[in-house]
């Protein structure tokens, strides 16, 4: 018999849970593998232990994987390993990536495109997001294993970047790579009024500190229209292709981590690659909204 596969990442927020139980009923799932981080084990204890028991409930086989965050290699062994294991023998998978690190969607993505599974992916949003800081503290940007591109040693570097709600990062990597070129996508529209505040002062402070710095443009794109920003993020890269050698980066909203990835799937000169943050608050989100999918 041919088995259906969830795949999806433990955290404190209440979509965790909440859209795991969506999932399970959506994927009708018989195996469940959830990866983690072991420093962020008693943040999620509380959600875990719902999910194992909803599993038990379910007659579901339930299986952890631990990841390091500091450890990206060791992270890309383990659920290479975890996705090969687990995909062995299923006619489909559902992968939620609503609290999924975007360097971990893309391993993931990267080991079922090799194992060649019927997919799709869900996210769930947040009800509403912490009125503080969501992530702060930036850490090294590091370029993704075997999506991180090719570099012709004639050409400069140009960054594209889709911008959240943490601005910081964006200019931890600005500072690392230097780009001759950036570009950055911001969000048209949001259920959250915050989203257009500070969509408004980004682009100030991008006009602000980077026009002479670098050759500086923005764009808008729709990360919850049905193609996740695809074409307004591929119409740019087609502008940069052939000019410059291109690094992309998801820091807006999940889903344009998608888009990034196929795109990279199509040319394979473009890399992909991941601005970590140090700190991510305890208070990210609340509750659960939207539920957004497609195949991937």
């Amino acid at each position: 018999m041919s088995r259906k596969l969830l795949i999806t990442f433990a955290s404190w927020e209440d979509r965790f849970r909440l859209g795991f139980e969506r999932d399970l009923r959506d994927a009708d799932a018989d195996q469940v593998l959830v990866l983690g981080f072991k420093s962020y084990e008693d943040r999620t204890e509380k959600n875990r232990r719902a999910v194992e028991s909803a599993c038990r409930e379910n007659d579901v086989e339930y299986r952890i994987e631990w990841l390091d965050v500091d450890d990206p290699a060791s992270n890309w062994k383990t659920v290479n390993r975890a996705v090969e294991t687990a995909i062995g023998g299923c006619s489909g998978m559902l992968l939620d990536v609503s609290t999924m690190p975007r360097e971990v969607i893309w391993y993931v993505m990267w080991q079922v495109e090799q194992g060649g599974l019927n997919s799709r992916y869900v996210y769930h949003s947040p009800k509403k997001y912490g009125d503080d800081w969501l992530s702060r503290n930036p850490q090294a940007p590091r370029l993704v294993y075997k999506l991180s591109g090719l570099s012709a040693a004639s050409l400069r570097t140009a960054l594209l970047v889709t911008v959240g709600f943490d601005f910081q990062r964006v200019k931890r990597l600005v500072s690392w790579f230097e780009p001759a070129k950036l570009v950055v996508g911001f969000q048209s529209t949001s259920d959250f009024a915050r989203n257009d505040v500070l969509m408004a002062k980004y682009r100030a402070q991008l006009e602000k500190e980077y026009v002479k710095e670098c050759d500086c443009e923005a764009f808008e794109l729709d990360a919850f229209g049905e193609d996740t920003g695809f074409d307004a993020i591929r119409r740019k890269l087609e502008e940069l292709d052939t000019r410059f050698n291109v690094i992309m980066a998801s820091l807006g909203p999940k889903l344009t981590a998608i888009s990034l990835y196929k795109l990279q799937r199509a040319r394979q000169e473009r890399g992909l690659v991941y601005a970590p943050a140090s700190q991510f608050s305890s208070d990210y989100s609340f509750g659960i909204g939207r539920q957004y999918g497609g195949t991937v």
